[in-house]
Order: C-alpha cells, then sequence, then structure tokens
C-alpha cells in the first residue's frame, strides 16, 4: 500500500487490473460489420421475402433432390456444409471471432455477391417450377442455418431472422437458441464443385478490376477474353 500512496481507491485499480481492461473497442469497426455483414444479411432476406410471399412459398413441398438441382444450388449448399464444419471447430476451440469471419466470408463473397446475383431471374415471373422451388428451398436453408450458426455472437437479430423465417414454414418451434446446431452433410461437400467456381470468382474479380483500370463499363461486352 505505501507503494501507491494512501489513496485505497488507487490501491485497488493498480492491483486489481485485467487483460479487459486494455480491450479497444472501435466505433468505426462495428458500423463496418453493421454495413457490410448484417446489412447485406439483411438485404438478402429482403430479396428473398416479397417472391417466397408472392409465390405462397411455405417450405411444403419435399425437398427437390440434389441429383435435380441445377450447379450453383449444389456448390451453395456445399459451401453452406462446409461453413457449418469450419464454424463448429471454432466454437469447439473457443474461436467466436473465426468462427464469425468465415460467417461474413459466406454471406458476402458466396450468398449474396454470387449466388443470389446468379439466381436472381429464377424468383422473378413464371411458373412455379421444380426450378424456382430449388432456388426458394436453397436460398431458405442457407438463411436460416446463418441465423443458427451465428446465434452465439449475434443473439438478438439473428433471433428476429430465424423467427420471420420460420414464423411462415412453421419447421422450427421456439426460439433460434433452442434449436439443434446444424450438422456438416459430408455427401453434400463437393470440394471439386468448390474449387472450380473459386476459380470462376476470382476470374470474374480480376476482369471488374481490369474494366474498372480501363473505364470499360461492365454492360459493355467484350469482344475476346483470354485467360
Amino acid at each position: 500500500i505505501e507503494q501507491y500512496g494512501s489513496d485505497p481507491l488507487r490501491w485497488y485499480m493498480i492491483t486489481n487490473s485485467s487483460p479487459w481492461d486494455n480491450l479497444k473497442f472501435d466505433t468505426d469497426g462495428v458500423m463496418e460489420v453493421t454495413r457490410k455483414f448484417f446489412g447485406t444479411l439483411h438485404n438478402t432476406y429482403k430479396f428473398f421475402a416479397p417472391y417466397a410471399n408472392l409465390d405462397g412459398f411455405t417450405y411444403q413441398e419435399a425437398d427437390v433432390p440434389m441429383s435435380k438441382r441445377p450447379e450453383i444450388d449444389r456448390w451453395i449448399l456445399s459451401e453452406l456444409n462446409s461453413l457449418i464444419k469450419n464454424v463448429d471447430m471454432c466454437y469447439a476451440d473457443y474461436e467466436p471471432t473465426k468462427a464469425g469471419r468465415l460467417i461474413n466470408d459466406f454471406v458476402n463473397d458466396n450468398l449474396s455477391n454470387w449466388y443470389v446475383r446468379l439466381s436472381r431471374k429464377r424468383y422473378w415471373g413464371g411458373e412455379y417450377s421444380q426450378d424456382k422451388i430449388s432456388a426458394y428451398q436453397t436460398l431458405y436453408t442457407c438463411l436460416e442455418t446463418i441465423a443458427i450458426l451465428s446465434a452465439p455472437i449475434a443473439p438478438f437479430y439473428m433471433e428476429k431472422l430465424f423467427g420471420d423465417l420460420n414464423k411462415v414454414t412453421g419447421r422450427h418451434s421456439g426460439s433460434v437458441h433452442l434449436a439443434d446446431f446444424p450438422k456438416a452433410d459430408e455427401k453434400l461437400i463437393d470440394n471439386e464443385l468448390e474449387e472450380r467456381m473459386e476459380l470462376a470468382q476470382q476470374i470474374s474479380s480480376m476482369v471488374l478490376g481490369l474494366r474498372r483500370k480501363v473505364q470499360l463499363r461492365v454492360r459493355q461486352p467484350l469482344s475476346k477474353l483470354i485467360i
């Protein structure tokens, strides 16, 4: 006590410091996550819900067999099951930050910027075909699974998302925090398909970068592209 003077409060604060005292809170980082992750996930749900309501989709149909689903559906479900496996390992190792980054990358890079963009026309007008049902079932499964995977680190938002989804389908009852944690289906994981799609994503990104460099708009077609 003599070392820290006669002030007992100062002595208590110094001798009872913890690693949490140096924890930094980055407001800009929070806003970035709000925009890039929660904003993107919300926009994906907002894209899905109106079309599903318009077509009366309530997930009452039997699951479309994987063999009859288009390649892009099989790809995103393969990525989803790989994500389940990796996130489960991160939580088991007490690494919620790694789990969150994996989920963020899936939502931004795969689900929103690739799957939804390339599948938009499947949700538009036309008959309620097997292809459209497959598109609805696939995107619904992704949103529902993301809600459950993210619930430990974003409990309130995922409770809302999970509730909005299941209010229509009734596939689950109760809170997202009472739902069984997803189990990866190894049969749905296609590593070769994931690798091929990753190459396509990389090539697309490179071409977009070259277009920006020479100020060539996306809508202007290329006469030739050599890779």
